[in-house]
């Protein structure tokens, strides 16, 4: 199991728009094979400020997960407005 967790800080101008875009990617990514949980957050004491959970089979279903189009329509159409992107990928200790 491969788990991802991402820190998206976008312009505060554009935050609810980029809220209503993420909640749009969850069905089409649990719908990828290998995706088990997708998850996205909002900050309370910064709404500009998201966080995903994402638990994938493997690494290699979490890196075709970038490539996929709603992933890259989203990417095209927020990339300018995103401030920080911070990941970090971790599996669980056994």
């Amino acid at each position: 199991m491969h788990t991802a967790f991402i820190r998206v800080k976008v312009d505060p101008a554009a935050a609810d728009r980029a809220a209503f875009a993420m909640l749009a990617l969850v069905e089409p990514t649990l719908a990828e094979p290998g995706c088990v949980t997708y998850e996205f957050y909002r900050d309370h004491d910064d709404p500009s400020l998201f966080l995903c959970f994402e638990h994938w089979q493997s690494r290699q279903a979490l890196d075709d997960h970038g490539s996929t189009p709603h992933v890259t329509a989203f990417l095209t159409e927020f990339g300018p407005v995103i401030e920080r992107w911070e990941s970090n990928h971790a599996s669980a200790l056994t």
